[in-house]
């Protein structure tokens, strides 16, 4: 069994294989490994300062954390000073508490946990991000924020409005009509009220001022960014899908195979195969029967805003699809084929958001713009047609 030595401070004239860290608020639980020996040194608390004074005298060393608010200005912290970072997940760092330590969880078994599972070649490390990710990744987080609070507050005022008798439509936006409804009934309401009513308004009126300038930052921020630029040119895919894909997928060439990110995303099948007999739920459309295969449904894992935009997108080229505004293309010959084999809505729009993922993925690694004439198209198919062309070119000459 490895001998553990629970000390105050570090000992920096060692060299370290892995160092685990616990993060909090203001402090870090901390466990370290030995290089030559594999001998294990626990600290209770260190300090943010304390361990980048530790990290400064510390030849380059791998430090594993799991995923957290402030993981990505660590990561940045620790990279200046030299040293890697490992991101693992919280999901299985549980489990190995659970193997090794009886399901004891403390800061420093969690320490202890992360410094061992880096030694597992099979397990994904998650990705930290960078700063210019992280800018994005606030400046869409908080229009999430105040689009719910505007939501919210919309809701809270017809509820209220209900109550005296004044009845709003679903979906009605026009905050002036919703004004002159309430002041109409002023005489009822009392002035109090009335001023209740017309604050949420005002609150509303506000929220939407305040969204409109964060699209117009978030819109710069992908606009200078070079992917956010190649992933605009993609049809159904705007600055929110944009912006989200590069703070959540960063660089695609990481994924072999398209798939892999439509894997990652979670726009695939969960499969449930147990004694060589795949057990999903059972389907009542009449869709091909895939049970043989595995397929049931989708995993969803990876970031949910993303791929919830991502459906929405999907929704999107499917309008434009009923409309007939889709040019006669690949995509278009698609959607047909899963009409025609009357594949219901919701499966269509799994199916497209997939498409719209490899695409993307297709657009990032290439480095080219969309073309919605060459989408669907083999990259032999295109280079015989590149090969034809400039034959033709040069005979003419």
């Amino acid at each position: 069994m490895t001998k553990k030595h629970t000390q105050t401070t570090l000992d920096v004239s060692i060299e370290y294989a892995v160092i685990g860290l616990d993060l909090a608020k203001y402090d870090v639980s901390l466990a370290a490994v030995t290089l030559n020996e594999g001998e294990v040194i626990l600290i209770d608390r260190v300090t943010y300062a304390e361990l980048y004074e530790i990290a400064d005298k510390l030849s380059p060393t791998l430090f594993a954390v799991e995923p957290c608010n402030g993981y990505s200005q660590l990561n940045l912290e620790l990279e200046a000073r030299g040293h890697e970072m490992r991101v693992i997940s919280g999901k299985a760092v549980k489990m190995w508490i659970d193997t090794h330590m009886s399901g004891q969880k403390t800061d420093i078994n969690d320490a202890l946990a992360l410094a061992r599972l880096t030694a597992d070649p099979d397990l994904r490390p998650i990705r930290a991000k960078s700063l210019e990710e992280c800018r994005i990744m606030t400046v869409q987080g908080v229009r999430q924020q105040l689009v719910g609070q505007r939501t919210k507050t919309i809701v809270s005022f017809k509820g209220f409005a209900q109550a005296w008798g004044i009845g709003i439509p679903a979906g009605r936006r026009n905050l002036k009509k919703m004004r002159e409804a309430v002041e109409a009934k002023a005489e009822l309401m009392g002035a109090a009220a009335v001023s209740a009513l017309t604050t949420m308004l005002d609150r509303v009126k506000t929220l939407d001022d305040q969204i409109h300038q964060l699209d117009k930052d978030l819109e710069a921020l992908v606009s200078a960014n070079a992917n956010g630029r190649l992933l605009k040119s993609v049809m159904g895919v705007g600055t929110q899908i944009a912006g989200r894909f590069i703070t959540v997928v960063g660089d695609v060439k990481r994924f072999e195979k398209p798939r892999s990110l439509v894997a990652y995303i979670g726009c695939v099948p969960k499969n449930f195969i147990t004694g060589h007999v795949n057990k999903p739920r059972q389907k009542k459309s009449s869709a091909p029967d895939l049970s043989s295969k595995g397929q049931g449904r989708i995993s969803r894992r990876g970031d949910k805003l993303l791929r919830s935009l991502l459906m929405q997108g999907a929704a999107c080229i499917y309008m434009q699809y009923c409309k007939r505004q889709l040019p006669d293309c690949q995509l278009t010959k698609w959607i047909d084929k899963q009409l025609a084999v009357r594949k219901p809505y919701g499966k269509i729009m799994v199916s497209l958001a997939a498409k719209l993922i490899r695409i993307a993925w297709a657009v990032l690694f290439y480095g080219e713009k969309f073309d919605i004439h060459r989408a669907g198209v083999p990259r032999s198919v295109l280079a015989a047609m590149a090969g034809q062309s400039s034959n033709e070119d040069a005979a003419a000459a």
